[in-house]
């Protein structure tokens, strides 16, 4: 049976594992919903999606996949960015859409997207703002809680938390990424929900030849990915882990971690605080893969190489990185160039939530993998 936590105040039990709604891509309907349907079916009961995710039909999908369930029993969670959705009558709008999208009378989350400190305070909590006009949907019924998605740094993330507005806050936290705990421990003393996002850190911690390696248990049929998200549900602070959902197979290993989920023992957080410190001395800034860089005007892949490099850098898998990251230079050298055809026009680092200074890491990546 899948476990569930609490959501702050808010009364609500979240499935400890939950519905990471920006990877059900693809054209058609029906084959995602299903997806959706299978998850509500295993337990799972928090969905979260965006009206920005899959080309705007991430909605239409977790909608139709959820239609037979009693509406009481899930929770859905959409978003917009104030810097797309600036005023009251354009949250308004887009608010109408995604019910409409989605199929549904009311949201039980609302949530502000990837929305930093500077840019609530100057554009979402303005008079006119985003803020207000998700507060009128509020009034009517039409959204019973507001959240906030988040990659500010931590003393920006808790003072957007005092500013009293949010009933949860979504976070990326992960084994190689921890610098949300003081955020965690302050929104538990308020009775804030904390959702977690990239678990898995965008699939690193998901395939072997990391450090996680050395606490699975494969006599018990353990996985990386199981161990990364036993980290992460160890801290108490942390309502659920957001699983980005792409096939039934994730489905079924998600339920599975999420029925027989057990803490990190002591020991065990011990080796990964060193680990992870270790890691953390020598990499850096890791991309997570979340594609808010793209496109890119020069249609470099920007997430596939640096998903080439990570698993070179990170995993010692060099030989097939080398191997893919051929096929792109060579795509790339036909147009006279002898390596990635970066620019440097800066559009990448400007959307990055990560801070990463890409145009360097691509130059990084190349220097690694040509």
């Amino acid at each position: 049976m899948m476990q569930t936590r609490k959501c702050g105040k808010t009364g609500l039990e979240f499935s400890i594992i939950s519905f990471g709604g920006m990877r059900i891509g693809g054209k058609e309907i029906k084959p995602f919903a299903e997806i959706v349907a299978q998850a509500a079916k295993a337990g799972m009961n928090y969905f979260e999606t965006s009206c920005g995710y899959c080309g705007g039909t991430s909605e239409v999908k977790i909608g139709e996949g959820l239609k037979g369930f009693p509406r009481e029993k899930v929770y859905i969670s959409t978003k917009c960015a104030p810097r797309d959705y600036p005023t009251a009558d354009a949250a308004r709008k887009v608010i109408d859409r995604s019910l409409a999208r989605l199929g549904v009378e009311y949201l039980d989350f609302y949530q502000l997207w990837d929305t930093k400190l500077a840019e609530f305070q100057g554009i979402a909590a303005k008079k006119g703002g985003t803020l207000e006009g998700v507060g009128k949907a509020m009034g009517e019924g039409l959204i019973r809680h507001l959240g906030i998605t988040t990659h500010d740094t931590p003393d920006n993330m808790i003072r957007l938390l005092e500013t009293g507005e949010f009933e949860s806050v979504t976070v990326q936290y992960n084994l190689m990424n921890r610098t949300a705990e003081p955020v965690i421990a302050f929104a538990a003393e308020e009775g804030i929900g904390v959702i977690a996002m990239g678990p898995l850190h965008g699939g690193i911690l998901a395939t072997k030849g990391s450090f996680v390696d050395e606490l699975v248990a494969e006599e018990a049929g353990e996985s990386p990915a199981e161990v990364a998200i036993r980290f992460v549900l160890s801290n108490p602070g942390v309502t659920c882990a957001i699983s980005g959902v792409a096939t039934l197979a994730d489905v079924e290993s998600d339920a599975r971690i999420a029925e027989r989920l057990r803490p990190l023992t002591r020991d065990e957080l011990a080796m990964v605080d060193a680990r992870a410190k270790a890691f953390a001395a020598a990499n850096g800034k890791v991309c997570t893969l979340c594609e808010y860089c793209m496109p890119c005007p020069k249609d470099i892949c920007i997430p596939d190489v640096m998903t080439l490099a990570n698993a070179s850098r990170l995993l010692g898998l060099q030989e097939e990185a080398r191997r893919q990251y051929a096929n792109y230079v060579k795509r790339w050298t036909e147009g006279g160039s002898d390596g990635a055809p970066c620019v440097e026009c800066g559009h990448c680092v400007e959307r990055c939530p990560q801070g990463i200074d890409v145009p360097n890491e691509l130059k990084r990546a190349h220097e690694l993998l040509k």
